[in-house]
């Protein structure tokens, strides 16, 4: 099991004439979901991982797909997966710039 679970949220801007076909894109790779934003070319985006190295791999593949103008990291949250860490307050909260 791995010793943190992070969660992150993106805005990912693209071309609107692309926008579905990135928010289809983005859906299929693991631990992303779209939110909203696709007709505006402005997609809100959450991404699980388990560690800060694949939110930025995730954030590189997002700024590789065709019609994608930036991706921007606006939240990053982890808490370690151990229930001993997490009973006893060893939640930490932290950015991560990319």
């Amino acid at each position: 099991m791995p010793d943190e679970f992070h969660i992150s949220s993106l805005v990912v801007h693209c071309r609107r004439e692309s926008a579905a076909d990135v928010a289809t894109a983005l859906r299929a790779m693991d631990g992303m979901e779209v939110h909203g934003g696709v007709p505006e070319g402005k997609l809100v985006v959450t991404l699980e991982t388990t560690t800060e190295s694949e939110i930025v791999e995730r954030l590189n593949q997002v700024q590789l797909l065709a019609g994608v103008l930036a991706a921007t990291l606006v939240y990053h949250q982890f808490e370690p997966t151990s229930r001993r860490e997490a009973s006893t307050g060893g939640c930490r909260h932290g950015t991560l710039a990319p």
